[in-house]
């Protein structure tokens, strides 16, 4: 059983309105600096070409880089692009769970937590319980999900994650509040990895979180054991649905 809402959906809202945004305030700063870099780019071609070094080239040259290098600050910024790319994280994990939804488990997507503003990626609601799926679309080239020889920090490549465990272990945990309303059940945090290595098998457990590559999740789950559910799945299903609605 499957309870379909469009995966990574509030992230692609989030794209496109901050992308929105972004286009306006481009607009805007271009109409208003068009002037002064035409300007600029005016006097460095007098000032190279013909004052300098007196040689034409090479102040059409300077004036050019300057106009280019302008147009370039318009480029998409990152913290824009970050919320496409993990919207489409998102779906790619939706496709990986989708396999179990067809044999009986229960997969919801993109879902509010009742007073917080996070959301929930997935639930997967199986013979192995609830668990809580955060995906992360980590795709810096090369780089390695592992954990520090102490044991203390988590790391994606040189960038320690321990506040994004204690971000998904905070969110399994109102999760299952949300969900002990009218059902006394647990909710395992997972946080699935697209692109990025995790450990020397695939997985590893940090804190409590199991970090796993989003390839290699849907198989880490049907090999859980088998947990004790206090409804049938497909009711524990239908009441996640109503309690963690989809989010706006």
């Amino acid at each position: 059983m499957a309870i379909r809402v469009g995966a990574g959906q509030s992230a692609q809202n989030e794209y496109e309105r901050r992308l929105r945004s972004w286009r306006t305030a481009s607009r805007r700063r271009f109409l208003l600096g068009l002037p002064v870099v035409l300007a600029v780019a005016a006097l460095l071609e007098w000032w190279v070409g013909w004052h300098t070094t007196g040689v034409p080239l090479y102040g059409h040259v300077s004036a050019l880089a300057v106009i280019v290098a302008w147009c370039g600050s318009f480029a998409t910024p990152q913290h824009v692009k970050a919320w496409r790319s993990g919207a489409e994280g998102e779906r790619k994990t939706a496709r990986i769970l989708a396999p179990l939804a067809r044999r009986g488990a229960v997969i919801l997507h993109d879902r509010a937590i009742p007073g917080r503003k996070a959301n929930l990626d997935h639930l997967a609601i199986g013979d192995w319980g609830i668990a809580y799926v955060d995906t992360k679309n980590w795709q810096v080239r090369d780089a390695r999900v592992a954990v520090s020889k102490d044991g203390r920090t988590l790391w994606y490549g040189r960038y320690a994650q321990n506040k994004t465990v204690d971000t998904v272990k905070g969110e399994a945990r109102s999760a299952a509040a949300a969900l002990r309303r009218h059902v006394i059940v647990d909710v395992q945090p997972i946080i699935a990895v697209q692109g990025a290595r995790v450990g020397r098998r695939g997985s590893l457990v940090f804190d409590g979180v199991t970090i796993v590559e989003a390839r290699l999740l849907a198989r880490h789950l049907r090999r859980q054991r088998k947990a004790f559910l206090p409804l049938p799945v497909a009711e524990i299903g239908r009441l996640a649905d109503e309690v963690l609605p989809p989010k706006q």
